[in-house]
Order: structure tokens, then sequence, then C-alpha cells
């Protein structure tokens, strides 16, 4: 047991017949105090150390020289027994080590084998299933907290049913629905930058409601149409793209939601489609900013009750308050205009108070005077388009369909009859002959007529059913034609009368164009007859500055269009747009015919404005595809 074993073989592991299950255990080879194995060694371990662990011992090794705090067994006693241990240690087991084997011990602790996992999991494991079903997790969460929201705000949303008569909103879809299949068959025709509009309205007892006819068109909204409309537009030219994107403000919901301009007035509501049609018809960036500086500076002058008027203001008040009312309408200035919203409402509030005070319904001063047929046919004329507009806005104008209705029935009530002979059809001053108990007349007044009519092609466009109002229209083109002479012009063939063809062909002309059906050739007479007097006898600020002989004048000349509108715009925009002053104002002109000029400022100003807005004011009649809901006799 003492003798030194022999040296292991270089580069290997000792020979097992070498090995000895009692052999001491020395220092390493090399130490030189067996005692020491070359770091401090401690009294006392704090736990029980075996002299013999039961596993070959290693050449070389001895064990320690000095007590290690408790009893050392000696190497013959054996292994020490499980009870030697101090209850609180763990368990520990006494193996005896067999000579010429490698003895592992037992691990002190057990682990039962790891089950295999799922195929299927490992798969999914393998291709990140674990964070693409959170991911998908996540996202599905999200979806489903936002149509909650979209689902609760469409729920608590009004619905709101215009229908007038006690319609109901399944027969509105039942035919918007049929109304779509007929204008698909047009598709190709279609002027795809139509604007559409949101109905709105703050109640369901709006004082402002639909025809009782489903609307001409539904189909896709032009947003740049809600959008980009608006006074002061930066002018330009060039096709707009659609925008996209509803948001709340838009209401995005079904069909029926959208409703069309008549296809006569549609471009006007559309900075972009206005923009266009002022460039295809001739007119340019300026025209635009005219229009912009004349409504701003009629915004100054409008009085403390709503209305405009000549002579400071005071006279004529209705007429001008309507025209006032149709220059801002002829840029889709309406109630919800953010800058000029106020001046129009107080307008329309006006006339509309101006009706409740007649007990005949009558929008005048000047009920017992000349003036009030002019006043009234102007400002039911206002009204009417006005009635149109409000469909794409969202304020209440309260009172404003009685007027305008009862307005547009005085005006068929005091139409001349068959009895006044050749007058039938044309109207005289009704309101005076009312006042003085005269309930027809055989005088007939072709200036009159020309803003009756309009106020009846207004109606027209509003699809209210009033009763005799196509009757009344049918008269009225009866009595114009019997006004032309051989000569073409519409009015009296001598030039020195005050009712002359040289003053009055524009309002006969634009009588057919814009109301008459298969009257063509009466329509080609009076703009032959204009085209040459024109022709002779130039557009001349300083010299014939007839305005309100213009107005008729460039209206017609837009109808007809191609080469007579050609000739007539070279003349006729160089001369308005020269006579505007820095402030928006037009300065006076000199007119040959005194009936025609307008020396007041407010009413100068309104009949230019009107005759720059033509461009896209009104579609022509030419240029309209079919027949449309608001064309219908």
């Amino acid at each position: 047991m003492s003798a030194t074993p022999p040296p292991p073989s270089p580069g290997g592991p000792p020979s097992p017949s070498d090995l000895s299950a009692t052999q001491p255990l020395g220092p390493p080879p090399g130490a030189t105090n067996p005692g020491n194995l070359g770091y401090p060694v401690q009294g006392n371990l704090g736990y029980p150390v075996q002299p013999n662990l039961g596993y070959p011992v290693q050449p070389g090794m001895v064990p320690p020289t000095q007590p290690l705090g408790y009893p050392t067994p000696s190497a013959a006693s054996g292994p020490v027994p499980v009870a030697a241990v101090e209850e609180e240690e763990e368990e520990f087991m006494a193996v005896e080590a067999v000579g010429g084997e490698v003895f592992h011990p037992p691990a002190l602790n057990h682990f039962e084998p790891a089950r295999p996992s799922n195929p299927l999991i490992q798969a999914w494991r393998k291709v990140g299933g674990g964070s693409l079903a959170l991911s998908i997790a996540i996202h599905v969460g999200i979806l489903v907290v936002g149509g909650a929201i979209v689902v609760s705000t469409q729920m608590i949303q009004k619905q709101v049913d215009f229908l007038p008569g006690g319609g109901t909103q399944q027969g509105a879809e039942a035919s918007a629905e049929m109304q779509h299949k007929v204008q698909q068959k047009k598709r190709t025709t279609l002027n795809k930058s139509m604007p559409m509009k949101k109905i709105v309205s703050t109640s369901q007892t709006s004082a402002v409601t639909l025809p009782d006819a489903p609307p001409d068109i539904l189909d896709v909204p032009d947003v740049g149409a809600m959008l980009g409309g608006g006074s002061l537009s930066g002018a330009g030219f060039g096709k707009a793209g659609a925008g996209g994107g509803f948001g709340t403000g838009m209401g995005m919901g079904s069909m029926q939601g959208f409703v069309s301009l008549p296809p006569s007035m549609k471009q006007r509501c559309s900075t972009s489609e206005r923009l266009e049609k002022l460039r295809q018809n001739g007119g340019n960036a300026e025209c635009e900013r005219a229009v912009s500086a004349s409504l701003e500076w009629l915004k100054g002058q409008q009085n403390e009750d709503g209305s405009w008027g000549q002579g400071g203001g005071k006279r004529n008040k209705a007429a001008m308050t309507g025209l006032a009312l149709l220059c801002y309408l002829g840029r889709c200035e309406t109630p919800d205009s953010p800058f000029y919203g106020d001046n129009v409402m107080r307008a329309i509030m006006y006339l509309v108070e101006l009706s409740k005070k007649n007990e005949h319904g009558a929008i005048t001063e000047d009920f017992k005077g000349n003036s009030g047929a002019y006043e009234h046919g102007i400002a039911t004329y206002a009204l009417g388009e006005m009635y149109t507009l409000a469909r794409l806005g969202s304020k209440q104008l309260p009172g404003m369909r009685e007027a305008f209705e009862k307005g547009v029935q005085l005006i068929i009530k005091t139409q001349n009859k068959a009895d006044a002979k050749n007058a039938e059809g044309s109207w005289d001053y009704y309101t005076k002959n009312i006042a003085e108990g005269k309930p027809t007349s055989s005088r007939e007044d072709l200036s009159v007529a020309g803003w009756q009519y309009q106020a009846l092609k207004a109606a027209k466009f509003t699809g209210l059913k009033i009763p005799g109002l196509q009757s009344a229209i049918d008269k009225t083109c009866d009595y114009i034609e019997r006004t032309q002479t051989k000569d073409g012009g519409f009015g009296k063939a001598n030039r020195d009368a005050h009712y002359n063809q040289w003053s009055l062909t524009g309002v006969g002309s634009l009588g057919l164009q814009t109301l008459g059906k298969g009257r063509t050739a009466s329509i080609k007479k009076g703009i032959g007859f204009l085209r040459s007097f024109i022709t002779a006898e130039p557009l001349d600020w300083n010299k014939n500055c007839n305005l309100y002989c213009w107005y008729y004048y460039t209206q017609t000349f837009f109808q007809a269009g191609g080469e007579d509108w050609k000739f007539y715009n070279e003349q006729f925009l160089p001369q308005i747009l020269a006579a505007q002053q820095p402030d928006g104002s037009f300065k006076k002109g000199r007119p040959n015919w005194p009936s025609g000029d307008a020396p007041d400022p407010v009413y100068r100003q309104v009949l230019c404005t009107l005759q720059l807005e033509v461009y896209y004011r009104y579609l022509k009649v030419g240029d309209r595809d079919e027949e449309s809901f608001f064309d219908r006799q």
C-alpha cells in the first residue's frame, strides 16, 4: 500500500491494472509538500468527507494528513453508512469500487425523459407560427373594434327621408336604382366630372324638400366639387383628378344620399369643372378673378336688412336683391359658403319676408307701381335657383319654398289670357293691375315677360309640381314667336319705338332657346339679326353700353355657341374686363338707348357680373346629352 506506483506512460491515462481501490491519495507529481495541495485547507469544510470515495483512486493522490474536523474511519472500515450523514443533508449512495472499472456516480436529481413534440407544433414553430398568430390576433382585434365603432356610429345617425307626400325610403331606393340603370345606357356621353352633392338636413322637418320625382342622375360623387368649391378660388385650367376619401363630415352612405343638379346648372358648383368650362367656352383666368372681386364689392354694399338697392340702397330693393343673389348663386355661393353664406342667407330672408307682407305673395315694395312686376319676376327667379341649390346645403331656409311657390303661382295667374288677342301669353304691369282691380290686360310687354319666363324656367328646374307651369311656358313661347319681325328680330321694327327689335331680340331669342322645343328656325333668324346688327355696330363701352340689352345678348350668343359665340365673345369680354376698377366695381359706360343704361353702381355691377358668369352658369342647350328629368315638358 505504501509502495510508489510506477509513473504513467507519457501522453496517456494510467493502465487499469495499476489502479487500486485502497491506494492512498498522494500529492500530485512534483509536489514538495504532500500535506498541502497548493491552496489553503480549512480545518472544517462544514460537511462530512469520506476518506474512501468509493471509486478508483487516481495515481499520485494521497489522503489529507491533518484532521478535517470529524472522525475519519480507517481504510479497512469500508464505506461510511448513510446513517453517519447528518439528518438534514441529502441522502448519499455508498457504492463499492470495483477494480479495473471507471465508475460514474449516479445523478443526484431525477429527470423524466422528455416527450417528443407534436410534429404539427414543431412545423408551426419552425415557420414562426407563434409571432404570426400574435400578429393576426392583434389585427383581428383592431378590425373588430373598428367595425363596432362604425356600426354603432351608423346606428345612431339620424335617417332622413326627403321624399314629400308620404313617400318611403324603399320607394326612393327603387326609383334611384331604375334611374341609374337608364343612365348606364348613355354612359359614354356623360360628363364624368359631374358634381354630386349630399343631401344634408338638421331635422326631419326641413323647410326645403326635394322634388317629387327622382333626381336626374345618381352616380359617383365628385369630391373636388364638394371640397374645392367656394369664393376667391385660385384661377387656373386643366382637369382635376378625382380625390378619394370620405370622412364623417361627408356622410358616406347609401346611393340615395347623393343628388345631381340639373344638367344645365351642374358645372357651376365644381371648381375644376367651372374653370374647365371657362376655358372651353372662350373665357380665361381673368374672368374668375373679376367675378371674385365683384362679389367682394357687392358684399360691402348690402344693407343691414339683407337687401341691396339703387339710389344708396333705397330703391328697387327686391329687384336688386334678387339680381345680387343670382350673382352669388351663379358661382354656387349658397348659405353654406364660408365667405358669403351670411350675405346670401340674409338676402333670402329679406325676399321671404317681403312675400309674407303681401297678401298676394308679391315680392316687391312697389306693389302699386310699374316696377312691381319686374321686381317680383326677378326675386322669384332668384328664389327658384336657391331652391334648386338648397339640396346641396345644410342650412334650413324657413318659408322659402312657400314664398317661391306663391311667387310662381302669381306669375301664372297674371299671364295674359286668350281674350287679350296678340298679347296672350305675355305680361303687363300685373301688380299695379291687381292693385287697381284689373285682373287681365290686353297690353303685351316683352321686357316684363323676359323676367317672368326666367322665373318659370327656375321653377321647372326645381321639379316641383306647380299647376299650370308647363302651359304657361308653352304660351310664353307662342307669344315670343308672334313678336318676331320679318327681319328676324323680336320686338317692334321701328327703331325709334321703345320696345324695338334692336334692344329686345336677345330677350326673345333666349326665351325660345331655353324653353322652346322645335323652334330652331325662329332662333336662327333671331341670331342672324343680332349678328348683322352687332357687326354693323360693334359693342363699345363708350358708345353703346346698353348693359340691359347686353345681359340678354350675352346669354343668347352663348346658347348659340360655335362661330356665333366666338364672334360675340371676342367683342364682349374685353369690354367688360377693361371696365372693372381696382376695387372690383365697374365704371359707368355711355349708352345710346336710355332704357338700356345702368347708371346706378349696384345695377351696373350685377349685370356685368352675371355676364362674366355666363361661361359656366348654364350649360348650353345643345350640349345636353339627352332630355333630363328637369327639362321634361
